[in-house]
């Protein structure tokens, strides 16, 4: 379907775009409103400021992506350092990386950790069944529409995966804890639990239907590179709702008001976070608490 870039009540098609067009379309993202949720200058440099390099990190997540995403072509977005060459940083690794401009350059430590990667999901059950390429799917299709609440802001999201009958989103994280109490922890670190109800809401406003279940495949980068599968439950979705609606409100009042605040003005207050408080029993607490939100 093609996205109509035009004026109008309903945004309410999708197109599939590459990556750096989906990027540069104005409509607010999920990591638009985690800038937000920090404060409204956050926000307007994201969406105003030059854009930031890229990170190694970032680049070897997206090259997994490619390697592991159905239909994805991996050749197109990444290229393994051949074995003769042994830093990037060498005349020949230097040479092999401007023959491959715009490539991600893997080197032999990525490659390793992305092909042991590889086999953990193809030997984890569930993780294999969703990725295996046999569910009729698409990976990396943008989807934009226009927000019914308040704010009538253009909104847009970019699912990893989305099967053809819109039944099931399914999000490729890496990740140096893919237990479940690790996998806790990022999702309230990163805001997953947001992404999961943004993107269950945008696609439905943009197609109609609301997909059942939102899937996160956690995949370690690190060995022994275990990979565990979860859905994000009600609760999940429920306070990810709530925290988006809340970024969402925000930056439509900034807009208004052509004001886009930092941090307080004035001197506060600070103290310890409540899990380094004392336990009502008088105990201390555990120094790695598990919280949600």
């Amino acid at each position: 379907m093609i996205y109509d870039d035009g004026a109008c009540d309903k945004l309410l098609m999708t197109t599939e775009l590459t990556n750096a067009e989906y990027h540069a379309h104005p409509a607010i993202s999920k990591s638009d409103l985690d800038a937000a949720s920090r404060s409204g200058r956050h926000f307007l440099d994201k969406k105003e400021g030059p854009p930031r390099a890229s990170t190694a990190v970032f680049d070897f997540g997206t090259a997994f992506h490619a390697a592991v995403l159905p239909g994805e072509d991996f050749s197109q977005t990444a290229v393994r350092m051949p074995k003769e060459i042994t830093s990037k940083a060498t005349k020949a690794g230097k040479e092999f990386a401007k023959e491959h401009e715009g490539k991600i350059i893997l080197n032999h430590s990525d490659s390793y950790a992305l092909d042991q990667m590889m086999l953990s999901v193809s030997e984890h059950p569930a993780a294999s069944g969703l990725l295996n390429g046999e569910l009729l799917g698409k990976s990396e299709q943008s989807f934009f529409c226009k927000d019914t609440g308040d704010t009538e802001l253009e909104l847009k999201c970019r699912p990893d995966f989305m099967l053809d009958d819109g039944s099931l989103i399914i999000d490729v994280k890496t990740t140096t804890d893919a237990s479940p109490n690790g996998f806790k922890k990022s999702l309230a670190n990163f805001r997953y639990h947001v992404q999961a109800a943004w993107y269950l809401d945008v696609v439905e406003k943009a197609t109609g239907r609301r997909p059942e279940a939102f899937i996160f495949v956690a995949v370690e980068k690190q060995r022994p590179f275990s990979t565990g599968v979860y859905v994000a439950d009600e609760e999940c979705i429920r306070i990810g709702m709530e925290q988006a609606r809340q970024d969402l409100m925000n930056i439509a009042k900034w807009k208004n008001i052509g004001i886009y605040p930092g941090y307080s003005s004035q001197a506060e207050m600070i103290s310890l976070p409540k899990w380094m408080l004392p336990r009502e029993d008088g105990a201390m607490p555990s120094s790695e608490p598990i919280q949600l939100y």
